[in-house]
């Protein structure tokens, strides 16, 4: 039905009162990785539909995705384009990602000059500003002082790390590396630097004589232990050298081990690494969510992850800044996200919530945010918690 003319006056008919949906932008800058970027998406529409059922959004969600390759295996262009479209061209209220440091960092003047506010999972300690969110799938400055801390608990003194450069990720990680180390009194051997993504030859991995030259200079500093600080590219390569080497080395990395929970084929790679991931049954609202998926596609998520985890926290997240903004703009959802506090959160150790105030945007809250867990035999083992030192 149209309008109608009575009187001389339009008359709008009921349709043009239907609520129109809230469209949340999303940013999949870690395109067609299963575990990964299809459970971010999962973890949303979840969130999103709980929250309706529930009565605290009045209409539903829709969800413009845009996936794309950015840094650092392109220029951060594509990731620049792709938040301007969305906030340009789809009108979104708000932005669930993008997901690694690098992007996020490359549009944060984005989100101050258009003012629509992203919530990132990325990590990076400077990824801050009035329209920038993140609930951080890790943290450059927490996770050093975390896996060291782990380390020292099992004997370790004198520490070989391996970490990536040029980028953000690999600097910010080796900053407080180097922190972590004098705190706990522990020696860093060396630290070498290699690529994230290799040469151009072979964009899947990257060069294993680069890897395996970093390795065995690695071996000749006489380490007790191996620490691989990254966004996680080489992690295989890691592995056939130190196999290759015959090296029988503790190895340890950050939450690079996310990846061990994405499929068997991840769970292998790191076979042998222990690191940090973001989720553990027994968690009330992990658990939740874990019902929740099963009910919504009719079986069990063989192989949850904090990416899921983290995509329905931002969802809910979201949901609440959505019912309590007090009108439809980014600017009064922005406000409404930093009176959002104490919500417990599926990523974590029981007892993490999620918090925001007008001078803090880093949303998870708790000491053990950032949980211990290890690859061996095939499995995807829970360790604990660092102990705090």
């Amino acid at each position: 039905m149209g309008p109608s003319t009575q009187n001389g006056r339009t008359i709008l008919s009921q349709p043009y009162f239907t609520p129109q949906p809230h469209k949340i932008g999303v940013m999949i800058d870690l395109p067609e990785s299963p575990g990964c970027s299809d459970l971010f998406v999962a973890g949303l529409e979840i969130a999103f539909e709980e929250a309706r059922e529930r009565g605290l959004l009045d209409r539903p969600v829709e969800l413009v995705v845009r996936e794309y390759a950015s840094q650092p295996w392109a220029e951060a262009h594509r990731n620049i384009d792709a938040y301007r479209d969305l906030v340009v061209n789809e009108n979104v209220l708000a932005i669930a990602g993008p997901m690694t440091t690098d992007n996020s960092m490359s549009i944060l003047k984005e989100t101050a000059k258009l003012e629509v506010p992203s919530i990132s999972i990325c990590g990076s300690q400077e990824y801050a500003g009035p329209y920038a969110f993140s609930l951080p799938n890790g943290g450059m400055a927490d996770e050093p002082f975390t896996i060291l801390s782990w380390m020292k608990s099992k004997g370790h003194k004198r520490v070989a790390l391996i970490r990536e450069t040029p980028s953000q990720i690999g600097e910010e990680y080796a900053n407080f590396a180097r922190l972590a180390a004098r705190q706990l009194d522990m020696a860093i051997t060396i630290e070498y630097g290699v690529s994230p993504v290799g040469n151009l030859d072979d964009l899947e991995f990257g060069p294993q004589d680069e890897v395996d030259r970093a390795l065995a200079a690695a071996r000749a500093t006489e380490p007790d232990s191996l620490l691989y600080f990254g966004l996680g590219h080489i992690t295989g390569l890691l592995s056939k050298g130190i196999k290759k080497m015959g090296w029988d080395i503790p190895r340890y990395t950050g939450t690079v081990f996310v990846g061990a929970a994405y499929t068997q084929e991840y769970v292998d790679i790191f076979d042998g690494w222990v690191g940090l991931d973001q989720f553990v049954e027994g968690n009330p609202p992990f658990d939740n969510l874990m019902a929740l998926y099963e009910k919504k596609f009719g079986k069990r998520l063989e192989w949850p992850t904090s990416v899921f985890t983290l995509g329905y926290d931002i969802g809910r997240t979201l949901a609440v800044a959505m019912d309590r903004m007090r009108i439809a703009t980014p600017e009064a959802l922005r406000n409404a996200l930093e009176t959002v506090t104490r919500l417990p959160a599926a990523t974590g150790a029981p007892g993490t919530v999620i918090g925001f105030s007008p001078y803090s945007h880093r949303g998870l809250r708790g000491a053990d945010y950032l949980l211990v867990r290890e690859s061996r035999g095939g499995k995807n083992l829970y360790l604990g918690t660092a102990p705090k030192v």
